[in-house]
């Protein structure tokens, strides 16, 4: 988080709208207990005729298991409690769910909060499977920002993987800011299906358009109230996020993962996140946080999927702890594949051909495809001529060339040639929308050095438009979004043996020390300013005293004895230093205040966007 000095203006208002302002509503909040926790009993006090819900109620569910036919909406614009009955686990001494008597089968709430309401809360129920997502909560933001949600003591088992759930979430909520703590997820290993606990979006970013695209257009809020944290949740045999929100309101999500407890980590990962590739017109995870995690990887079959969002974004990944049991192997932090590189979506091929992505507007080759072989793990394809190509002229890492196909509209980057032949960087061989190219397609050689949305990109121009016709907003027509080189950090996680990697690129578009700057695997604290990390690449992790004292422009460093946004008393400080000119460290990011003040009490709505900042250099 970069540091601001912010200037403000004191307004002085009249007593008399002062007065106005002071005057009560006609409906006043309070506490409503239902009769029982039937379906008919709590919405007799949601939606009448015992009464009908305003801002600030708090709505009480006794003790019990009922089994419901559908979900309950709220009214829409207000902020509600929703509490069951038992004894919640509260505070950073604790993690997971506590004692919980309020058992709802097949049923469960939809809220619409808008920004100036009371947080919306549901706490303190076990939700059994039904034939939907027990949890919807759609947000309207505004240019202020978005209402605050709280989910906690909320405990979902895991027969939920087999009803079959829209990308197998139990919650989905957008367009909100808030916590989710102290929940269960998950008991028993539901392969070969799997559940996630929170589909995450925010498509309407400040209340501007649709889809993502406001967030992928504004400015970073690393460190930050703007975003949805989980935090103090143990998680069993499932993932926690996704954010493939197919409608309007999904993209653009904006998540922070700390100080869970994940057991048996999903094949899937931990907190992950879809890219701008397979949903439509939603885009991809804009910026994840994930830091103090624990986790065990006892998957031996397939292993245990990456534990950040990989197919686009930004991030940091600080101090997690992750390891293996039995015969598991969890394979690393995040690999970073921006899978537009070989497979097609909404905004075509990243392979030089969508204006969308960053091209140099060059056509390097054409010819027609004589055979093909490999099936795509990866594709070998032979030109019908004989071109005579040096061996890896079509090879350069961080601004790679790219096969497309001129018949298909599809493409794949090209990892090596030959005189005659291209072979394929195709990573996922067979996976929908992967490109399959086929003989006597006509076929170019293109170059896009950045695609839209790919990791490690941020805040570009504002896209606008429809379902089907998306353009930039500043021409109407589709453009590049010029979006900004934003890296990714990683240090002071342990991965655990048999760990391939920590931060990755999988592609030759992504590249260390420019893209994403990262430890060793379970690279040690400094034990002096020289070692194990000297400055000059990647990222090391320690005391403030133990930095390097010359450092190479992008390097990073988690300096574990600073910072006091941990407000537990344990489980560690920290912040992100980087060096922003040859042998200067500049504080860069700081973590946002910990346990959540959602936690402990009302916080209000978070504050409006800064405008108007001043850098100051601490």
């Amino acid at each position: 988080m970069k540091r601001f000095v912010f200037s403000f203006v004191v307004v002085v208002v009249s007593s008399f709208a002062i007065s106005l302002f002071l005057v009560p509503s006609a409906k006043a909040q309070g506490t409503y207990t239902a009769a029982t926790c039937n379906s008919s009993d709590v919405n007799a006090v949601i939606n009448g005729p015992k009464h009908t819900a305003v801002n600030g109620d708090i709505i009480q569910i006794p003790a019990g298991s009922c089994t419901w036919t559908s979900s309950i909406t709220v009214p829409p614009n207000i902020g509600i409690t929703i509490i069951g009955t038992g004894t919640p686990n509260s505070g950073p001494a604790s993690t997971g769910a506590g004692t919980v008597n309020t058992i709802i089968t097949g049923g469960g709430f939809t809220m619409h909060p808008t920004y100036g309401n009371q947080t919306s809360r549901i706490s303190t129920i076990k939700f059994q499977p039904g034939t939907a997502p027990p949890i919807t909560v759609d947000g309207t933001c505004t240019a202020s920002g978005c209402p605050n949600l709280r989910f906690d003591n909320l405990v979902f088992p895991s027969s939920w993987a087999s009803v079959g759930l829209p990308d197998a979430s139990v919650a989905f909520v957008s367009n909100v800011f808030g916590v989710a703590d102290h929940n269960t997820v998950g008991d028993t290993d539901p392969n070969p299906n799997y559940m996630c606990f929170l589909n995450i979006g925010h498509g309407s970013w400040q209340g501007v358009g649709s889809w993502g695209d406001n967030s992928y257009a504004s400015p970073d809020t690393f460190g930050t109230v703007q975003t949805f944290f989980i935090e103090n949740n143990t998680i069993n045999y499932a993932l926690v996020t996704d954010t493939d929100i197919g409608g309007s309101n999904g993209g653009g999500a904006r998540l922070a993962c700390r100080f869970n407890t994940i057991n048996s980590i999903n094949a899937f990962g931990v907190c992950s996140g879809h890219g701008t590739d397979t949903t439509g017109r939603p885009r991809g995870v804009r910026q994840w946080e994930g830091y103090y995690n624990t986790g065990t990887c006892s998957n031996g079959t397939v292993g245990c999927g990456s534990a950040w969002p990989g197919r686009g974004g930004t991030g940091m990944s600080f101090g997690n702890s992750f390891t293996n049991t039995g015969s598991g192997f969890f394979k690393g932090l995040a690999d970073l594949n921006p899978q537009r590189r070989w497979r097609s979506s909404t905004y075509g091929p990243c392979d030089g051909s969508s204006p969308w992505d960053q091209n140099d507007g060059t056509t390097y080759f054409t010819g027609t495809i004589g055979s093909t072989s490999g099936g795509g793990s990866p594709w070998t394809i032979t030109d019908s001529g004989s071109p005579g190509w040096a061996a890896n002229r079509w090879v350069v890492n961080g601004s790679p060339y790219s096969f497309h196909d001129v018949t298909q509209n599809a493409g794949l980057e090209i990892g090596s040639n030959s005189s005659n032949s291209l072979t394929t960087n195709d990573y996922t061989s067979g996976s929908a929308g992967a490109t399959n190219p086929s003989l006597g397609d006509s076929y170019q050689i293109l170059r896009a050095a950045v695609c839209m949305d790919q990791p490690t990109r941020g805040a570009g121009l504002l896209i606008t438009g429809s379902i089907s016709s998306p353009v930039l907003a500043s021409t109407g027509k589709p453009g590049s979004a010029a979006q900004a080189l934003d890296p990714i950090y990683e240090a002071a996680d342990n991965v655990g043996n048999h760990a391939d990697h920590t931060i990755v690129g999988v592609t030759q578009a992504l590249i260390a020390n420019r893209d994403y700057y990262t430890e060793s695997i379970n690279q040690t604290a400094q034990t002096s300013p020289a070692s194990p990390f000297n400055g000059t690449s990647g990222a090391g992790h320690g005391t403030l005293a133990n930095r390097p004292t010359t450092c190479t422009k992008g390097v990073g460093y988690w300096a574990t004895d600073q910072g006091n946004w941990n407000q537990s008393g344990s489980g560690g400080q920290g912040e992100l230093f980087v060096c922003s000119a040859t042998n200067t460290w500049t504080i860069y990011y700081m973590p946002y205040t910990y346990p959540h003040p959602l936690t402990t009490g009302n916080i209000g709505n978070p504050p409006a966007p800064p405008t108007g900042l001043m850098a100051t250099v601490q």
